[in-house]
């Protein structure tokens, strides 16, 4: 009797075995270097995920260089009838910030398109320092759908790799599905970045991409948007449909005295026909009751509207100005610690932004 059970317990755990093994098979996916797809939001053929010219990096802060190498705003397009997509990618490890989410810092975020208009499809939780793997959705129909795939914002991404269950397509898209329009650049500092968002798609350049129907690029720089010469020459590189120019949370007022004028002009002069908006210092939620802040923030949009104001008078055409009062709101509810925009702020200024864009693009 006991050799009888001993045997029914070994047949039992092989069953067992062979279903579990099948069941991983049924589940295993095949998984295909994002590279192979659309890479958009990157302004130059770079062979990774990062945002500025391999060559410029000896002309560059450090800092400045650093920050360029996190992959910020860019994305992957691709079409798939698979039910399930599954993500592995790799990561640095040494980014965190105690006013940021994790699924911003690391983490992706995954978007489909249905009927011309994007919607959130998954968000991929980064749970491991480098190497991560989640499925972003599952339960699909196999109909081909569009997809695009937000990286991280606040880190280096050293590799993607895109799942599908066996069988299933997986094809780079026919075409871009932006408007037949060349992309805005967005030269700014960590909110231009993206900081603090829950999530990639949820920085103020992602929503005006998927808004407006065109790709951007975000040249975002923590703490580092100082409207230098350099990077106005790597921005006229890029063939651009209009350049943003929001960097007023990293100026001092003298800063913004001394290089906005000549940076504008730099860049006019280097990309003659490229629209350029000058988008005003936001005022910081914290300076209703710090009453140091505010009048700074003031010093410095004065410095803007003066520079602007000057261009104007000595004939320079397609140049906008974006004024502050409007662009996260007046209740004090758009930012994280007063300076960095929630999910909230950036629906607002993007909103703001997407007046102005569609005036100057004629949209």
């Amino acid at each position: 009797m006991l050799t009888e059970l001993k045997i029914s317990a070994i047949i039992i755990l092989l069953l067992n075995g062979f279903i579990i093994d099948k069941l991983h098979a049924q589940t295993a996916f095949e998984y295909h270097d994002a590279k192979e797809f659309l890479i958009i939001g990157r302004g130059f053929q770079n062979s990774g995920y990062s945002r500025l010219p391999v060559g410029d990096k000896e002309k560059l802060r450090p800092e400045v260089w650093n920050l360029s190498l996190h992959s910020s705003g860019i994305a992957i397009r691709f079409t798939t009838n698979a039910s399930t997509i599954d993500l592995k990618w790799k990561t640095g490890a040494n980014s965190h910030f105690p006013h940021a989410a994790e699924t911003l810092i690391k983490g992706v975020d995954l978007y489909g398109i249905q009927n011309g208009k994007w919607f959130f499809a998954g968000v991929g939780k980064p749970y491991d320092p480098v190497y991560n793997q989640y499925t972003l959705v599952k339960g699909m129909d196999t109909t081909t759908k569009e997809f695009m795939l937000y990286l991280p914002m606040y880190e280096t991404v050293d590799s993607v790799f895109i799942g599908v269950e066996p069988g299933a397509e997986i094809r780079k898209p026919s075409e871009s599905g932006f408007r037949k329009l060349k992309p805005i650049v967005f030269y700014g500092t960590s909110i231009t970045q993206g900081a603090s968002a829950m999530r990639p798609g949820m920085a103020y350049t992602s929503l005006i991409e998927r808004h407006l129907n065109i790709e951007t690029i975000n040249l975002g720089f923590s703490g580092n948007g100082k409207l230098e010469k350099e990077l106005g020459e790597i921005m006229a590189k890029i063939d651009a449909s209009c350049y943003v120019i929001d960097c007023g949370g990293n100026l001092t007022p003298a800063l913004a005295l001394e290089r906005t004028v000549s940076f504008i002009k730099y860049l006019r002069q280097k990309a003659a026909a490229v629209p350029i908006l000058l988008v005003e210092n936001i005022f910081f939620t914290h300076g209703r009751f710090n009453n140091s802040i505010w009048p700074t923030i003031d010093s410095v949009n004065a410095a803007f509207k003066d520079a602007f104001a000057t261009l104007k008078k000595q004939g320079m055409e397609g140049l906008y100005y974006l004024p502050a009062e409007k662009l996260i709101g007046t209740d004090g509810e758009g930012t994280v610690d007063g300076a960095h925009l929630t999910d909230v702020g950036f629906m607002r200024i993007a909103d703001e932004m997407e007046i102005q864009l569609r005036k100057i693009l004629k949209l």
